[in-house]
């Protein structure tokens, strides 16, 4: 249907003939552009050197929203959080597992999945289209399994997720969630080649050819497609497209492999630093035996990931420049909004863990928020408040016209953002929460693999979660030349913590407390980088006031959030 109306609108765009555009409707359209774990939001310099067109076409000509940040820091929670509006404690999402994490679990789809953005949208006559990552577990489940008839796969042990039941408990490739007219969803997680897409509900199979089957741009031609016949029907849109750059392994595409040859990842003042203020064990003792953080090949290992990183977001930022530039040939940039954001952020060696996400720091929970659209000044920063993951959703339905009271009625934990970008001014709580529940397997062979003798065996429950790298690691330039073969911990099941944040403009703090005892508490605005953990030495009341904020947080909902 799409790509024949596409080439009519083509041939009509060419004749000349008159056609009428959704920039004469009152409902404006909205692109949503989202990355996976994009760092770049704490290392700040990717305005100036690395995304250029993300400069040229998004940030100067809209709003930064300075204090962005995921509520969870890493994909599955967060992008439920995206879709929905709503903390992981009331959608059953916890972490990247599809039994006991209920990432793209049944339950999801019975329940949480069904309010979702596009839904909500469909009631103000806007169409929707999807096309890219979706959520880890996606389109991963059978449905000859006899376990799909239990009565539910919410908190499935470790042992039954390990011979299968993970997939088992995962929604099927021809499941489309309720709202989206056009979806062309990723099966699992974020790859560049050899993938699945539910094309509408059926399998899609791509190979390893970079004009037929690069994921970016597979992404980006089918949301232009869905520009085109949006334009050519006189529909407002919603366009989500969910880009794998910059998550592992990072392939970029061809023309783009020799981009940041010689680039190290930015050495922070707290990068391969082992803290010893009574922090959570991951960050506490660093990942070798010694205690003192990566070796130089390990660092190197980070470093060559940073490149790919770095290159694989080229493709991005092409991406960006298509879009606008398509928007504006079809008459309708001036009634489009445009929001670029990533679901999570990721460390390169801060505190001495190589790679990944999921803590709550900095470099793992800030992430980019660029807006530009009708009503929003050119160039400008905003700083003296914040902006979530949980926030999207709402925001995105109040620019497609939905009043407050409908908004209000959807019950979610987010707040319009809308008032903020045009504004500057707000009248959002000064505090949000971040909470986040571990993840790990039973044993961990890659990472005893390390010759570890027993040094963090007290500290973790039930194993840890690892990743194995190596030469092999990555089958695009650029490859690794070292010869090492390393494991590190990216999480554990008692990496489970919530935090409080509190944010004026003026002041930043944030205090965090894991299951396991520990407590780590920050001044942003003195140490952006996390060196000094203040709960060290609190007074008992000042400390109990903080825990009991987060007490609240953890069980609030709608407009108690």
């Amino acid at each position: 249907m799409y790509s024949l109306v596409s080439k009519v609108l083509s041939l009509a765009l060419a004749a000349g003939i008159y056609l009428a555009t959704s920039s004469e409707a009152k409902t404006p359209n909205v692109v949503f552009i989202l990355t996976d774990d994009q760092s770049d939001a704490f290392w700040k310099d990717y305005d100036s050197q690395h995304q250029p067109k993300l400069r040229k076409f998004l940030s100067e000509q809209g709003a930064t929203v300075q204090n962005s940040f995921s509520t969870t820091p890493v994909c599955c929670p967060s992008r439920s959080s995206i879709y929905t509006g709503k903390y992981i404690h009331n959608l059953g999402v916890y972490n990247n597992s599809g039994g006991s994490g209920g990432c793209a679990s049944l339950d999801w789809q019975d329940g949480p999945e069904k309010d979702n953005v596009a839904y909500h949208l469909s009631s103000l006559g806007v169409k929707s289209s999807f096309a890219g990552k979706y959520l880890n577990n996606y389109g991963l489940g059978s449905n000859n399994n006899s376990a799909f008839a239990m009565p539910g796969c919410m908190n499935v042990t470790r042992n039954r997720e390990e011979s299968g039941m993970d997939i088992t408990c995962s929604s099927t490739i021809d499941h489309v969630p309720r709202g989206w007219d056009n979806w062309h969803g990723l099966a699992g997680n974020s790859v560049y080649y050899n993938y699945t897409i539910s094309n509408n509900g059926v399998a899609e199979q791509h190979g390893d050819n970079y004009e037929d089957d690069y994921l970016i741009d597979y992404v980006k031609n089918t949301s232009l497609a869905f520009m085109e016949d949006m334009v050519a029907e006189g529909s407002p849109f919603f366009i989500t497209a969910s880009v794998p750059a910059a998550h592992e392994p990072a392939d970029p595409a061809p023309q783009h492999a020799g981009y940041a040859e010689g680039i190290k990842a930015p050495r922070t003042p707290n990068y391969n630093v082992v803290m010893e203020d009574e922090r959570h064990w991951m960050a506490a003792e660093g990942l070798n035996i010694d205690g003192n953080g990566m070796n130089a090949s390990v660092a190197s290992f980070v470093d060559l990931l940073y490149r790919r990183r770095l290159a694989a977001l080229q493709s991005v930022d092409d991406m960006i420049e298509e879009f606008v530039t398509k928007l504006d040939n079809l008459g309708v940039l001036d009634n489009t909004y445009v929001i670029y954001t990533n679901d999570n952020g990721y460390h390169l060696g801060q505190f001495g863990i190589p790679i990944d996400k999921r803590q709550p720091y900095e470099s793992d929970l800030r992430v980019l928020m660029f807006v530009r659209g009708p009503g929003i000044e050119k160039n400008v920063t905003i700083d003296n408040s914040y902006a979530l993951n949980i926030d999207i959703a709402p925001t995105i339905l109040s620019f497609a016209g939905a009043t407050p009271e409908q908004i209000e009625s959807y019950g979610f934990d987010g707040k319009p953002l809308d008032e903020l970008l045009k504004t500057g001014e707000t009248d959002r709580s000064q505090e949000f929460l971040v909470e986040y529940n571990g993840e790990s397997w039973d044993g961990c062979t890659a990472y005893l693999q390390n010759d570890f003798d027993g040094l963090y065996l007290d500290k973790v429950r039930d194993g840890v979660q690892c990743g194995l790298r190596g030469p092999w690691s990555y089958v695009t330039e650029p490859r690794w030349n070292g010869t090492e073969t390393w494991s590190s911990i990216q999480d554990n099941s008692n990496n489970t913590y919530a935090c409080v944040r509190n944010i004026d403009g003026e002041s930043d703090f944030q205090l965090c407390e894991w299951i396991s005892g520990e407590i780590e508490a920050f001044d942003l605005v003195e140490d952006e980088f996390q060196m000094k953990n203040l709960a060290v030495g609190m007074d008992g009341d000042e400390l109990s006031m903080w825990t009991d904020k987060i007490e609240k947080l953890r069980s609030c909902a709608g407009a108690t959030c």
